[in-house]
C-alpha cells in the first residue's frame, strides 16, 4: 500500500514538472521566424542599393549587368555574389523586438537597404546591418517588420561597395594563341619591345631506305616542316618563360580604378604604346604619371570606353622585359 502511494506521488510530481516546462518553455524559442520565399537567378534582374545619401542601381540587360544611370559594365562575379545572398536570404534567429537599431548598424546612418526584383516589380526588400561577432551571421531587418534578426552567412561587405568598386575593371583581354606580333614603342616612336611569330623550317629525322641493287642503303629525302616560333626584332628566339610572363601580365588586364573627370580624348602623347596584332589589333596607351611618386599610370585601351589608372608594376614589368 505504501509503495502504491509512493508511485502515485511520483506520478503527480512528474505531471507537475511536465506542465511547468510546457508553460514556461525556458529553453525553447517561443516565437515564429518569418518565412522568406526562395528566389532564383532569373527572378532578379534589378538591384537597388542605398546607403545614406548614396544610391546604386544595377540592372541586367542582355545577360550583362550595368550600373545606372551611366550604364557602366558591372563586375559579373560581384553581382553574382549579391544575387546569391538575395535569392537565398534566410533568417535563423530573432535578436531584438525593440528599436535600438544603432546597436546593430541598422540605423539610418549605417544600414544598407536592398531592393531587388524584375521588370519594375519588387520581390525582396531588407536592411543589412553589421556582421554578428561570430562572423557567421549578419544582422538584418525585413520590410514592414520592426524586429532584428540573424541572417545566415556574413555578407555585408558584398553590398558595402561604391560604384567604382562594382565596375568591371577589365580593360584588355588577349588570347595568346591568337597573337602574331607584340610591340611597345616609347613616346618618340622608338621600339622598346618587339617580338613576333615567324615560320622556321624544322628538320624532321630521316630514315634509311632498304638496300638497292648494289646492296647499299640510301638516305631518304629530309622533310622540312614550317613551325611558328617567337623571335625578337633581331631574330633571336624569345624564352618561353619570358613569353609566358608577358602574356600572364597582359591577357586579362585589370585597371586599379577609372578616371571619372576626363575622357579618352583628353589624353594625348603617350609615354608608351603597346600594340598587339592577331585575330584583331588592340592597343594600350600609357601616359606620364600625374605625380612622380604615384603607383599608377593614366592609360586608355582600345577595349575600354573610359580612361583608367593602370598599376605601375604592370607597365614597368612589360617595359623592363
Amino acid at each position: 500500500m505504501k509503495l502504491k502511494k509512493e508511485y502515485l506521488l511520483l506520478g503527480v510530481i512528474i505531471a507537475a514538472l511536465t506542465a511547468y516546462l510546457a508553460v514556461h518553455k525556458t529553453d525553447r524559442t517561443h516565437y515564429e521566424l518569418p518565412a522568406i520565399a526562395q528566389l532564383t537567378d532569373s527572378d532578379i534582374t534589378s538591384i537597388k542599393i542605398t546607403k545614406g545619401p548614396e544610391i546604386i542601381e544595377l540592372k541586367q540587360k542582355n545577360d550583362n549587368w550595368l550600373i545606372y544611370p551611366e550604364k557602366y559594365p558591372a563586375d559579373t562575379d560581384k553581382i553574382k555574389s549579391m544575387v546569391d545572398v538575395i535569392k537565398a536570404l534566410t533568417v535563423t534567429a530573432m535578436v531584438s523586438e525593440g528599436e535600438s537599431y544603432h546597436r546593430y548598424d541598422l540605423d539610418p546612418k549605417n544600414k544598407i537597404s536592398i531592393q531587388a526584383g524584375a521588370d519594375g516589380k519588387t520581390l525582396r526588400t531588407f536592411d543589412i546591418g553589421k556582421s554578428v561577432p561570430s562572423n557567421r551571421h549578419t544582422f538584418i531587418k525585413l520590410s514592414n517588420d520592426k524586429r532584428v534578426y540573424h541572417a545566415r552567412d556574413n555578407f555585408r561587405s558584398k553590398f558595402d561597395q561604391t560604384k567604382d568598386d562594382l565596375r568591371d575593371k577589365t580593360v584588355l583581354t588577349v588570347e595568346k594563341a591568337q597573337v602574331q606580333q607584340v610591340e611597345i614603342k616609347d613616346k618618340d616612336g622608338n621600339p622598346v619591345l618587339s617580338m613576333q611569330q615567324v615560320p622556321v623550317e624544322v628538320k624532321v629525322s630521316s630514315e634509311s631506305e632498304p638496300a638497292g641493287e648494289k646492296g647499299e642503303k640510301t638516305e631518304s629525302q629530309k622533310i622540312i616542316e614550317p613551325e611558328l616560333v617567337w623571335q625578337d626584332a633581331d631574330g633571336n628566339p624569345v624564352k618561353e618563360s619570358d613569353l609566358n610572363n608577358f602574356f600572364n601580365n597582359i591577357s586579362n588586364l585589370k585597371c586599379q580604378s577609372y578616371i571619372t573627370d576626363k575622357t579618352r580624348a583628353d589624353f594625348t602623347s603617350p609615354l608608351y604604346t603597346l600594340t598587339i596584332t592577331g585575330a584583331e589589333t588592340v592597343t594600350l596607351s600609357v601616359f606620364d604619371k600625374i605625380n612622380e611618386d604615384d603607383s599608377t599610370y593614366p592609360a586608355i585601351s582600345s577595349k575600354s570606353d573610359y580612361p583608367f589608372m593602370l598599376p605601375a608594376y604592370k607597365m614597368d614589368n612589360m617595359v623592363k622585359k
